[in-house]
């Protein structure tokens, strides 16, 4: 208890204390320290609760666990001079302290979440998850509920389902709430003012993103992806990138006049080889790729693997063709496609200064965008009939 009082916090660590709802739900842009803050309060409840205490600490996956607040819980544990009055158990992921238990797990497999009970549950990026998801985290949980999320899903679950709680409380912050955050990283986000508002207002200012003015697709409808379709008819589009944009492939699949598309990869630093071994783990080897033909010695290197990579069709007015083909189809996406579903919110049409929208899309957020329209324009089109078989 003294050393947690020695310790500067964050306003989250406050909020936390003084709330009496027993959901807490932290909205906040990049970089406001909500996650540091709310593991202090968990490290808080261990050192001044008698009662023990279950507490389970879940995000999505275990590497994004690994690489975020486990890194965080456990460094303030160190910086506190008491990582070694309790006991980790690495190949479990449970912190023991007295009698108390923190427990990580992902959410990413249904096992993992079903069967275990909590006292106090804590999900970190909730963005990530989907109501189901959550439903079965909380079913088991008897105490407070905590959540931190990134708002740049105007139509997240989070919203409708749990802020009209009357039992939930909501907090917003920005990085001005971090009082630890270094200069250059401040002057970094604050870039972020005079390059895209829609950017800035979500992860600059913690406010919940709006759909963009002048979105390209704007009906698309997001469904679980056990309720895809069975297909005989699936391939891929792929749109390749390395060290700043990532290579993004989309898979879509096709019944009647609906599509059905879904997030399959988005990733940078990946070699031509790197995509073939994730085609290939994944299931997709007898699948065609319809990639950028800008790239033809990748895609050769991608065939003398065995991957079925083709070139797409493009030329001129391919692209604005290419988006009203697409716009024939009743679109389908998978709810978990994150990274979809943020470019599907800022795809929209290039603006000139005097306000003019074009018919040219704005050349950001655009990778698995291209990726769709590289697979859909060259299979449907009569332009790319020759490339199916």
């Amino acid at each position: 208890m003294e050393a947690v009082k020695e310790v500067d916090c964050n306003i989250q660590f406050y909020q936390c204390l003084d709330s009496k709802k027993r959901i807490k739900i932290f909205q906040g842009g990049t970089r406001s320290g909500k996650t540091y803050a709310i593991c202090q309060y968990i490290i808080h409840i261990i050192l001044t609760q008698k009662k023990p205490q279950i507490i389970t600490i879940a995000r999505k996956t275990l590497p994004a666990i690994r690489a975020s607040v486990y890194r965080d819980f456990m460094g303030i544990l160190e910086s506190l001079g008491i990582i070694y009055n309790g006991y980790m158990n690495k190949s479990e992921m449970i912190y023991y302290y007295n009698q108390h238990k923190v427990e990580f797990i992902s959410v990413d497999e249904p096992q993992k979440i079903r069967g275990r009970k909590r006292d106090i549950l804590y999900i970190n990026e909730a963005n990530e998850l989907t109501y189901e998801d959550f439903r079965q985290l909380i079913m088991r949980t008897t105490g407070e509920v905590l959540l931190d999320f990134n708002p740049s899903d105007p139509l997240h679950w989070i919203y409708d389902e749990l802020m009209t709680r009357e039992d939930s409380e909501t907090f917003v912050s920005t990085y001005k709430d971090n009082a630890f955050l270094e200069q250059e990283i401040i002057d970094e986000i604050e870039r972020l003012k005079n390059k895209d508002e829609l950017y800035w207002n979500v992860y600059g200012l913690g406010k919940r993103a709006t759909f963009a003015e002048g979105m390209i697709f704007n009906d698309w409808r997001w469904i679980d992806y056990k309720d895809f379709p069975d297909s005989d008819e699936v391939f891929l589009g792929c749109d390749f990138g390395y060290t700043n944009d990532p290579t993004a492939i989309i898979e879509i699949r096709k019944q009647n006049n609906k599509v059905y598309i879904k997030e399959v990869l988005y990733k940078t630093g990946m070699t031509n080889q790197d995509i073939s071994n994730f085609i290939k783990s994944n299931n997709y080897i007898d699948s065609i790729m319809y990639c950028d033909s800008a790239e033809p010695k990748s895609i050769a290197e991608l065939r003398n693997t065995g991957v079925l990579a083709k070139p797409s069709v493009k030329g001129q007015g391919s692209l604005s063709a290419g988006i009203s083909l697409i716009k024939e189809y009743d679109i389908f996406a998978c709810e978990k496609s994150l990274n979809l579903k943020h470019e599907y919110q800022y795809y929209i049409w290039e603006e000139l200064k005097d306000g003019t929208k074009t018919n040219k899309p704005r050349d950001k957020f655009n990778h698995l965008m291209d990726a769709l329209r590289y697979g859909m324009y060259t299979r449907y089109s009569n332009k790319g009939e020759f490339f199916v078989y």
